[in-house]
């Protein structure tokens, strides 16, 4: 008898405990398989074994009518007993050869697997798929291995790949589901930052619990995850990697995005700190976009549907406003609109470390934007210790500032920016660095938080490339900032502040612009470095 195909791409775990008051986990399961759930993992701890095994052989009739595999979790006598598809253990429970032995080779074994050890045991036995967790915290387990978060989820899949199991690549072939704490919210980039670059190994699917076990219409929440989950082929978060052979061919398709913002005017929401709220609101309005501040809960989904960007600037964040950034984030990430990411002052205090890791391990953020030691950071390097937002520098080398950029752009598969005398930038393939500017920039309050208003407007018009949106505004500032600086006498920055402003809202016309004027400029001082 050949064994069952194998489709994890919406993979349920029971847990009756967590069941709306009236409904049964028969009657739940089928609704949710009706909504495209693609295999069925019966895990019940506590309920005895002859209760056990009547629920399975009910559930089994229905999994069966819609061809569904059904596993028991643990329990291999309940599996046989019952007569269904397979098991999944864990390394606390049967040996995966004695299962193997009592159930035969056309059933399905899955195995958990949380780290290395586990994943190299796993290998050994050439089991059918693997479960890969927990990627949050959970209380559905709450005795469960230390959250991977979608960093480690990558890192422990990658190491999976190079496993050569008794099938020789079986690393790279054998299926694999993430489970711990995966919702709606998160379920798209779950799966889109879990996938290296390279493409070394992708998952399967998902195993989720609580999201569907939990909810009134099972139904509805799984077609939703199918719908999100199909979406993740092209996904919204994807920040486009960019193949050129000259920097100043940009100089074009630099003027065209300029000119764009100016006609379509996005809205850019700012979640940002009371100091520059006045000079961001001035900065988005001289490049043509419309800028909004708010920070009411009950707002965030109604300014999603306008369809801009949002910038979060956690510059004078309280620990009460925690909850409220990574709102703003979700929704912004649920209408599929970029998130440009600012952690002023990351590695100040432990809070400021709390809030950054909050938003960035619960979040997508499309760019983060910092200066090095905010970068490092994120990063996870506890030697920084920052003094207020000033960047605290640990090196001097360019390449090594490129490196930085690269390494944390293609862990979070995003953008990333890093502000200083000169700028980097990454997408975790391509690394660009832009010398531009002036440093009268840094006798303004508010220059480097401003620069992620036009970086949210310019990537909100030109989403088939956001790499090239967020060069065009880095360049588009930066020259403003030193034309506005050079071009007339400057007694102070008050009077540039004045002139730079005016410089941004030359842009506006930026493709009509015929004579050598700066803004026919703007990719000349952008380079693509190797790294």
């Amino acid at each position: 008898m050949p064994k069952p195909s194998l489709d994890l791409t919406l993979y349920l775990v029971t847990n009756s405990e967590l069941l709306p008051a009236g409904r049964t986990l028969v009657q739940h399961v089928e609704e949710a398989i009706r909504g495209g759930v693609t295999i069925v993992q019966l895990r019940e701890k506590t309920m005895a074994t002859r209760a056990f095994i009547s629920l399975g052989r009910e559930l089994h009739n229905v999994t069966q009518k819609y061809g569904v595999p059904l596993l028991i979790n643990d329990r291999i006598d309940v599996a046989l007993a019952v007569g269904c598809e397979g098991v999944h253990i864990g390394w606390e429970d049967a040996e995966y050869a004695d299962a193997r032995r009592l159930l035969g080779n056309d059933k399905i074994i899955g195995v958990s697997v949380s780290n290395n050890d586990q994943a190299e045991e796993a290998a050994a036995t050439g089991c059918d798929y693997i479960g890969v967790g927990p990627v949050f915290a959970t209380s559905t387990k709450p005795n469960h291995n230390p959250a991977l978060g979608t960093p480690g989820l990558r890192n422990l899949l990658e190491f999976i790949s190079t496993l050569p199991g008794p099938t020789g690549n079986w690393g790279l072939k054998v299926p694999s589901v993430a489970i711990g704490g995966i919702n709606l919210d998160n379920v798209q980039r779950v799966m889109y930052q879990s996938e290296s670059l390279g493409r070394k190994k992708s998952l399967s699917g998902v195993a989720v619990v609580s999201a569907i076990i939990a909810s009134l219409t099972p139904e509805d929440v799984c077609k939703s995850f199918v719908k999100l989950l199909e979406y993740c082929e092209n996904p919204v978060f994807a920040p486009w990697q960019l193949q050129i052979a000259n920097a100043s061919d940009f100089n074009d398709l630099f003027k065209k995005i300029a000119t764009k913002v100016a006609t379509k005017k996005p809205i850019v929401h700012h979640v940002t700190n009371n100091v520059v709220k006045n000079f961001s609101a001035n900065v988005t309005l001289a490049v043509g976009a419309s800028p909004i501040m708010s920070e009411d809960l009950s707002e965030l989904p109604e300014l999603a549907a306008f369809n801009g960007a949002m910038v979060l600037n956690m510059g004078t964040s309280t620990k009460a406003q925690q909850g409220f950034l990574l709102a703003a984030a979700k929704a912004s990430n649920a209408a599929g609109n970029p998130v440009v990411f600012d952690p002023v002052g990351a590695g100040a205090t432990s809070l400021r470390r709390e809030s950054t890791a909050l938003i960035v391990g619960n979040a997508y953020c499309d760019i983060i934007k910092g200066n090095e030691s905010e970068i490092r950071t994120v990063l996870g390097d506890d030697v920084i210790q920052q003094r207020g937002v000033d960047s605290t520098s640990t090196t001097d080398d360019p390449l090594e500032k490129a490196r930085l950029v690269k390494q944390l752009a293609r862990r979070e598969r995003n953008i990333i920016v890093m502000t200083g005398k000169v700028d980097y930038v990454s997408d975790g393939e391509s690394t660009f660095e832009l010398s531009d500017g002036h440093e009268i920039q840094g006798g303004v309050t508010g220059t480097g938080c401003s620069l992620g208003s036009i970086i949210a407007a310019y990537v909100s018009i030109h989403r088939e490339c956001k790499l090239v949106a967020v060069l065009a505004a880095i360049s588009a500032y930066n020259a403003a900032a030193r034309e506005a600086a050079e071009g007339v006498k400057i007694l102070g920055p008050g009077a540039w502040m004045t002139a730079f402003l005016d410089r941004l809202y030359e842009l506006r016309t930026a493709d009509k612009v015929e004579e050598e004027t700066w803004v026919r400029k703007l990719g000349e001082r952008v380079k693509l470095v190797d790294v």
